[in-house]
């Protein structure tokens, strides 16, 4: 199991082989002036190396754990919302970590982020309430993917639990979409518990 992760890893590498050449073609060339250019690609490439990595290390783990947990719904679930998270943390780091190695000062960054943010917060309000109605639903596990529930007048088959909107399959065989938060204002019954 290992080595196949070291196999996609160096298989992967794509980005750092780009990364060390651009920055040693300008020394090579005797361009000095092209320097600050090349420093900056290089950054970029450990940047994209580094989401590369990212998606392959917990692509690699967040599939064998779904393997080993393949019975229990709520787990794999729980599993793929980890990942999300754990990817967007670390995509962020990287980005920021890029950004100060270019020369840029992060600290006014980061405080206009937190302002722009709030903003972006209240205009997409109802995304984000299905976002933390879906970690609701992935923590409480009122309901798990594989079970039996009903909705308002809907019945069903949980199908998937995604980060906005929850599908359940019906007796007649049609997919039902409801969005998270509206979901969890209803009345559910769980025909499986």
């Amino acid at each position: 199991m290992r080595n196949s992760l070291a196999i996609k890893i160096l298989r992967g590498s794509f980005f750092l082989i780009l990364g060390l050449i651009a920055s040693y073609v300008p020394r090579l060339l005797g361009m000095p002036e092209t320097q600050r250019q090349a420093d900056i690609a290089t950054i970029l490439a450990l940047f994209m190396q580094g989401v590369v990595w990212t998606n392959i290390i917990i692509s690699h783990y967040l599939q064998r754990n779904i393997q080993l947990h393949a019975a229990d719904g709520s787990s794999i679930t729980t599993f793929k919302a980890l990942g999300a998270v754990a990817r967007l943390t670390i995509w962020i780091a990287l980005g920021l970590a890029g950004l100060r190695a270019m020369g840029y000062h992060i600290a006014p960054l980061l405080t206009g982020l937190g302002i722009g943010g709030l903003a972006i917060a209240l205009a997409i309000q109802n995304i984000l309430g299905d976002l933390f109605a879906a970690i609701s639903i992935v923590m409480d596990k009122p309901f798990v993917i594989g079970d039996s529930i009903s909705v308002e007048n809907y019945r069903g088959k949980v199908e998937h639990i995604g980060l906005k909107t929850t599908r359940v399959r019906s007796e007649s065989g049609e997919q039902i979409i409801f969005s998270n938060g509206e979901l969890l204002k209803s009345k559910i019954r769980n025909y499986s518990r």
